[in-house]
This record gives C-alpha cells, sequence and structure tokens, in this order.
C-alpha cells in the first residue's frame, strides 16, 4: 500500500470516528489523547519495574486505535480509565495522567447519549477518588472539577450538533415545500397558457372550417391568421418557461399585465366569444403581480367558457371600491352531450373542477385575495376579491 492510500484510509477512518463532526475534531482529541500519554509517560522517567506506567502507556495507545476503528466511545473510555489507574500506580507531583480522563469524558459527553456520557464521568471520577484514596494522587479536587468542566464542554458541543441537525432538517423542509410550491406555481402557467391557446386556436379552426364551407374564404384567412399568432404566442411563453427550467439565470419570465386583459377579451371576441368588458379602474396603475393574477384569471374563465358552456357569452367586469373585484359570468345550462361540467354536477359554466379552480384560488391567496367560483342565479359567476391596500402582499409575492 502506498504512503497516499495509506494517508487517505487513516483520513477515512477520523472522518468516521468523527461520526458527523468535522475531521478537524477527532484529529485534535487523538493528537490530545496522544500527547497526554506520552507527557504523562515522561513524568515517570526513569521507568523502574513493575513497569506500571509502560503497560498504561500501552493500553492508552490501544484506546486511541479503539477509538479510530470502533464508533462507540465507551470502550475507549474504560481503556483510558484503566490506563490512568495503571499510571497511578506510579505516582508523581502534578500529575498529568488524570486530564486524559477529562479529554476522554468530553469526547463521550459530545459523541454518545446523555446517559453513557454520565456513566463515563462518573467512571472517570471513580478513578481520581480511589487514586487519591490510596495515596497515589494529589489535589484530587483539581481533576474532578477538570472531569466535570470536560462533560459540560463536551455535553454543549452535543447540543450544539443537535440543533444545528435541527436546522439543517428544517432548512430541507424548506426548500422542499418551495420546490413544491414553484412545481405547482409552473403547472398553473402552463396549464393557462395552453388551456387558453389551445381554445381559442380551436374556436378559429371551427370558424375557418364553418368559412371555408359557406364560401368566405376572407374571413377564413383571418380566423386561421388568429389562431397561428395565438398559437405561436403560447409556443412562445412555453419554450420561455422551459428555458427559465433549464438555466440557472436569474431573470423573470415576461408575465401579463392587467392591461393585457383588453387584447386577451379582444382575442376571445375574434375567436366568435361574445365577452362584454366592463372596467371602472386604471389598468396602468395596478401592480404587476397583481394584474398577472388577474390576467390568468380572466384568461382561465374565458376558455372554460369556450370548453364548457353551450353558450359562447361572458361579462367581465373590473371594479376597484375599495376592493379589487373581478367577476366573470357567463350563461348557466346544462350541458350539451359529450360535455363535462364544470363542477361535476352536470351544469355548464366559467369554472372548472381540479387545475382550473385550484389555480386561480392559489393565485388569490398568494396576494391575500379569495376566489369564488359557483352558479347563480342561472349564471355561473367566478368572482376574484384582492384587499385594496396591497403594497404589503404584492410585494412579498413579487
Amino acid at each position: 500500500m502506498s504512503v497516499t492510500s495509506l494517508a487517505a484510509a487513516v483520513r477515512r477512518r477520523i472522518e468516521l470516528a468523527g461520526d458527523g463532526y468535522p475531521p478537524l475534531y477527532p484529529a485534535v482529541t487523538l493528537a490530545g489523547s496522544a500527547g497526554l500519554t506520552i507527557a504523562a509517560v515522561v513524568q515517570r522517567l526513569p521507568l523502574e519495574p513493575p513497569w506500571w506506567a509502560l503497560l498504561g502507556a500501552a493500553i492508552a495507545t490501544l484506546s486511541l486505535i479503539v477509538d479510530i476503528w470502533i464508533p462507540t466511545k465507551m470502550a475507549c473510555a474504560i481503556l483510558a480509565a484503566v490506563a490512568v489507574a495503571l499510571m497511578l500506580m506510579d505516582p508523581v507531583p502534578v500529575d498529568v495522567a488524570p486530564l486524559l480522563l477529562a479529554l476522554m469524558t468530553a469526547i463521550a459527553a459530545a459523541m454518545e447519549s446523555l446517559r453513557r456520557g454520565l456513566a463515563v464521568a462518573a467512571l472517570s471520577v471513580a478513578v481520581v477518588v480511589v487514586g487519591s484514596q490510596t495515596g497515589h494522587l494529589q489535589s484530587p479536587t483539581v481533576y474532578v472539577l477538570a472531569i466535570l468542566c470536560g462533560w459540560l464542554v463536551g455535553y454543549m458541543i452535543l447540543y450544539q450538533k443537535l440543533l444545528s441537525q435541527n436546522e439543517l432538517r428544517d432548512q430541507q423542509t424548506r426548500s422542499e415545500r418551495a420546490a413544491s410550491e414553484e412545481r405547482r406555481r409552473i403547472a398553473r402557467e402552463v396549464h393557462d397558457v395552453i388551456a387558453h391557446s389551445l381554445s381559442i386556436t380551436m374556436l378559429n379552426v371551427t370558424g375557418a372550417r364553418r368559412a371555408l364551407q359557406e364560401g368566405a374564404d376572407g374571413e377564413a384567412l383571418e380566423a386561421l391568421e388568429d389562431a397561428e399568432r395565438i398559437g405561436r404566442q403560447a409556443m412562445t411563453e412555453i419554450r420561455y418557461i422551459v428555458k427559465v427550467l433549464g438555466s440557472s439565470d436569474d431573470s423573470s419570465a415576461p408575465t401579463p399585465r392587467a392591461r393585457d386583459i383588453d387584447q386577451l377579451v379582444d382575442d376571445f371576441r375574434k375567436a366568435g366569444v361574445a365577452v362584454s368588458f366592463d372596467v371602472n379602474v386604471d389598468l396602468e396603475s395596478i401592480p404587476a403581480p397583481l394584474g398577472a393574477a388577474l390576467y390568468r384569471i380572466t384568461q382561465e374563465s374565458l376558455a372554460n367558457v369556450v370548453k364548457h358552456s353551450r353558450s359562447h357569452t361572458a361579462t367581465v367586469t373590473l371594479t376597484a371600491d375599495p376592493d379589487i373585484v373581478l367577476c366573470v359570468r357567463n350563461p348557466h345550462s346544462p350541458p350539451a352531450p359529450g360535455r363535462s361540467s364544470p363542477d361535476g354536477s352536470g351544469t355548464g359554466g366559467s369554472g372548472t373542477g381540479g387545475s382550473g379552480i385550484d389555480g386561480m384560488k392559489q393565485r388569490a391567496q398568494l396576494l391575500g385575495g379569495v376566489v369564488d367560483a359557483g352558479g347563480h342565479q342561472k349564471a355561473w359567476v367566478v368572482r376574484a376579491a384582492f384587499p385594496g391596500h396591497l403594497d404589503d402582499a404584492v410585494r412579498q409575492a413579487g
């Protein structure tokens, strides 16, 4: 085995010995244990039979090897206690050997459970007390305090590690929640773009077919041009969404504004939907996030008029007094054969189940608004209401 591979293997073992702590932590504790062992032996030079200090140093070295290869620190703590007890058989003034117990207690407190950490601390204190009672150790109080301080420092490190792990889990949860919200947002955008473009395209194609049957080539050409324009616009939006998803660029995709509702209504009118648009608010003054929500809700509602209503007529009103209220209303009648109702009840209207209504409600909730959809007096009504003072909500959503 080469020196490089051996060093890499030792590094991996040190990282495993750290049990989740940075590699520097186990490296420092191993070096500290080795340094204290060497210092304790040097204090006892020249060594004389029965070689208690030498045997203690050998067991202390064995504890370092066990520390690298065995995840639990209990075996290391027991071996360290035996090593210190043997070294105390050769008493010296100002002995550094018991400091090995303080270090091992700190390691156990930082890397084992509370019960095991306290058990190691009790074992270390017992070795010091027995050594002092047999006359082999002076000033036992100092060493007991060192052991208790070691346990306290180790437990504080363990507590900090647990806090860091909890924070990491919280960050992962927040990240997953944000990713889920982003997926839902993208799904809403794609759904709205496709539903709107396909609805108008199909109306234009149907109109072109009828115009060709009636010999009105000019009307057919105009309808096909509108269908082509809407289709190209939808493809442009979809391509941009895909581009943003595959790019690390922080630029945001161009979003429709409130002023674009006029063009939206006009597109539906050209496709054959009789849409009445009544607005008593300056569309230019509506903030971008709110304007995008109003546009998408109007878009989804009108697209569903095409999909679910037998009568292609609708009324769109936008008021601000002081709440900003968008209302899309269309006649409420039983669906034609083969058509599903928006709510599953067998009635047609501008609302739709699943991602349609859910998407509109999610958009409104992001800005503190609400969306209601249902049948009212022979009409299907989608009503979106937003608070008149939206500065904070708009800044947060934007």
